[in-house]
């Protein structure tokens, strides 16, 4: 399942990055049960999907469905609501040196992985060359997400079940990030799409800004060397337990936490894969996936505590005998 074992798609025009990642939120990083093909190797650096990481292939990524998101309220809100579970294809990028690569360690075995996950498609230039013609190279576009896994961050495992009928994997994927909020599901979901999407549901909900930095093996080729933004959709299901009782509080709010700038931390589960026709602004390209994300723990900071946060943090060391500055110890621990 490499990269020339895949059937590209040449519709699309790359996207350009960012040249800072100022207001575009940081990366994600993700923990997952991944199922890979066998891997191919880069003989030359310039041949990088992802400088310094020298081998690529296609990998798959179950998303079990929480019960929650199966039930007609919130059913609707999935890219595929028919579909009992959902997985996800991955452009997966990571180093091997000094070893042998064997298919069979490798072709749709079990490896728990953690690396940098990029959910929208980004576009390579790939060289094929026909060896029934001239020596002029063959160039066609590999569009796809991508997985970033450095430090030889993966291991095999051997699947386990609790039950005869139990699948493999039955945990979601879990990811951490922090971003500016875009806006709360109000502004950006059609509100008819779902039975579950009452105003008090939409309040609870919105979209988090985050990219990645991506440097291909030659920077000046798509997907050029920057940061490149992509989107996630953040909810705390509220008609549905327990989150009916955690989010209590929330729910009492006039105003919705999901505040455009406010900065979101947060750790939490993968639920499954958002419809872009329920978004009032979906993204360009339809092999974008726009990640469910329900958080396990999280922090709502506000534009200007972000920014009192930044700055405390640029201050030069405090002298000797001098106090601190206030909320500097909070601060650093942001």
């Amino acid at each position: 399942m490499s990269a020339s074992q895949l059937d590209v798609d040449t519709s699309s025009s790359p996207r350009q990055p960012l040249d800072s990642q100022k207001n575009a939120g940081a990366d994600m990083s993700m923990m997952a049960f991944v199922q890979p093909g066998c891997p191919s190797r880069f003989a030359y650096q310039n041949e990088h999907r992802v400088k310094g990481l020298n081998a690529e292939t296609l990998a798959r990524v179950f998303l079990p469905t929480p019960s929650w998101l199966s039930t007609p309220e919130y059913a609707a809100i999935r890219s595929d609501p028919d579909n009992p579970s959902t997985c996800i294809f991955l452009s997966l990028n990571i180093s091997i040196y000094n070893q042998q690569i064997i298919p069979s360690e490798w072709t749709e075995q079990w490896f728990f992985m953690v690396g940098r996950v990029h959910p929208f498609a980004l576009t390579w230039e790939i060289e094929r060359r026909d060896s029934f013609e001239s020596e002029d190279d063959n160039i066609t576009e590999y569009t796809i997400p991508a997985l970033i896994v450095r430090d030889h961050s993966y291991q095999p495992v051997i699947p386990r079940t609790l039950g005869s009928a139990d699948a493999f994997p039955a945990i979601q994927p879990i990811v951490s990030f922090t971003g500016p909020v875009i806006g709360s599901g109000r502004d950006l979901l059609h509100g008819n799409s779902a039975a579950a999407l009452d105003d008090t549901q939409l309040s609870c909900c919105g979209f988090v800004q985050l990219s990645t930095f991506i440097c291909p093996g030659i920077p000046g080729k798509t997907p050029f060397k920057g940061f490149h933004p992509f989107q996630l959709f953040v909810i705390f299901p509220i008609h549905a337990n327990p989150w009916t009782s955690l989010c209590k509080k929330m729910t009492e709010r006039h105003d919705s936490q999901f505040q455009p700038n406010a900065l979101l931390t947060c750790t939490g589960k993968i639920a499954g894969l958002l419809d872009h026709q329920i978004m009032t602004h979906a993204p360009a390209f339809e092999q974008d996936y726009i990640f469910i994300v329900v958080p396990d723990t999280w922090t709502f900071l506000d534009r200007a505590m972000s920014n009192q946060a930044s700055a405390t943090q640029l201050l030069p060391t405090t002298p000797k005998g001098s106090a601190a500055p206030s909320g500097a110890s909070h601060a650093a621990c942001i």
